[in-house]
């Protein structure tokens, strides 16, 4: 495989070509045989494929910064563009300007030592298994709702979109829970959410795209203000008023870091979830072996969560920046150069994982992916997202027997290089 024809294939992945989303794990193999590491320019970014190089640098704080884990300053220049294009109408100013000053602060994901640590001994204890067990239940009773609504709609249309009426609803509803907001509205956080997402592998948005994004940023902030002003006024058991009232080394948190924060949690908190769930239903239902092994065998549904994370890692990977001059694999790579850490491809190295490309239960290593990243920077919402799977597929499979894809499916993927999860999953069952 030439350089070239190879540099053509991440230019149409960073393009968002529907085909090189929807498989990009070829690639990423020719890349890793190629040295595994490549520059390319429409990203402005280094692309690092294989597992050793990806988990050196996330565990690497002194050499590799965190502060711009979404992308690299040329993908913000399209976004900046669009903006300006925005403030030309008056309609826009006050909106933009309410929406792009607040919620700025570097926090958690895009946060380098020693802040991240100061923010991290904040949220880590909501999250402790003691914490999660807490919410078994709610998921528990999450999940058979939206199971008996699924089944109501696969009766009387012989179909049910998976996305829509299940794997979307089950973790906005439990981010809600966890993060103590009310859940009669969770089509709103979902579509905020989204919109606040929007630039995450979309080097090149529409001004629609970032209309929604710059609306929905300001209706977040002036949502959340009010919440953790109430909440410092009456606070409960939840973490918005752990944010809302944390004081960490004598400092209160300010109010950019506290919207941080919850953008982070309220992102996080579903987008890893619904794709997570996504895949493993799709895996059951083209692999009927698999889902009667699963079914028969129920100790075999948190290796399957493991190992769908790994050959499906729903984050493709994330930016590190180099603070200073560095080499990977023989490649000079000078201070001040962004990374895309791989993660999608390190899961799939054949000389970290066996037969990488097949889904393997009995995988003896399967923890040791990285779809929830490592060191300092580990997602502190990975248990939920387990925990949230687990029961999701455990009931599944109690309440569906022969679970199968239905017509209909066109399996078009969201418009991200980077989020990499099914916009629609039509199953049926029995």
């Amino acid at each position: 495989m030439s350089d070239t024809t190879t540099a053509n294939r991440v230019d149409a992945l960073i393009a968002r070509d529907q085909a090189s989303i929807a498989c990009p794990y070829p690639l990423f193999a020719d890349l890793r045989d190629e040295g595994g590491v490549m520059y390319n320019e429409a990203l402005g970014a280094w692309l690092v494929t294989r597992y050793d190089d990806v988990r050196a640098i996330l565990r690497d704080t002194e050499r590799f910064s965190s502060l711009l884990p979404t992308g690299p300053e040329k993908a913000g220049e399209a976004l900046a563009r669009r903006i300006g294009e925005l403030m030309q109408d008056p309609e826009m100013q006050a909106v933009v300007g309410r929406a792009m000053s607040r919620g700025r602060a570097s926090v958690l994901l895009n946060a380098d030592p020693p802040d991240h640590r100061r923010q991290r001994r904040l949220v880590n204890p909501s999250f402790k298994p003691d914490r999660l067990r807490a919410f078994e239940q709610p998921v528990v009773d999450t999940t058979q709702r939206l199971l008996n609504d699924m089944i109501a709609e696969m009766r009387q249309n012989g179909r049910v979109d998976l996305v829509a009426r299940f794997a979307v609803g089950l973790p906005m509803t439990i981010i809600a829970l966890v993060l103590g907001i009310p859940d009669d509205d969770l089509a709103t956080f979902k579509r905020w959410s989204d919109d606040l997402v929007m630039p995450v592998g979309n080097a090149d948005p529409t001004i629609e795209q970032v209309r929604g994004f710059v609306v929905s940023t300001k209706a977040f902030n002036d949502y959340f203000l009010d919440q953790i002003a109430e909440r410092r006024r009456n606070p409960t058991n939840d973490i918005l008023s752990d944010i809302a009232n944390a004081v960490i080394d004598g400092e209160e948190l300010t109010d950019d870091e506290q919207l941080g924060m919850l953008r982070q949690f309220l992102v996080a908190g579903n987008e890893t979830t619904t794709k997570l769930i996504t895949n493993i239903v799709r895996a059951l239902a083209e692999d009927p072996e698999l889902q009667s092994r699963v079914r028969s065998d129920r100790s075999l549904v948190e290796p399957l969560v493991e190992e769908m994370l790994r050959i499906e890692a729903p984050v493709g990977g994330l930016f590190r920046r180099t603070k200073v001059d560095v080499e990977i694999n023989g490649t000079p790579i000078p201070a001040g150069q962004h990374l895309w850490l791989l993660f999608a491809s390190a899961n799939r190295d054949e000389c970290k994982f066996s037969e990488p490309d097949v889904i393997d239960v009995d995988r003896a290593n399967v923890r040791e992916h990285l779809a929830f990243g490592n060191g300092e920077h580990f997602c502190p919402g990975a248990g939920l997202a387990r925990t949230e799977a687990r029961i999701a597929v455990n009931l599944m499979l109690d309440a569906l027997q022969n679970i199968r894809l239905a017509d209909g499916n066109d399996f078009r993927f969201e418009d991200s290089f980077v989020l990499r999860g099914l916009k629609s999953l039509y199953i049926t069952a029995d």
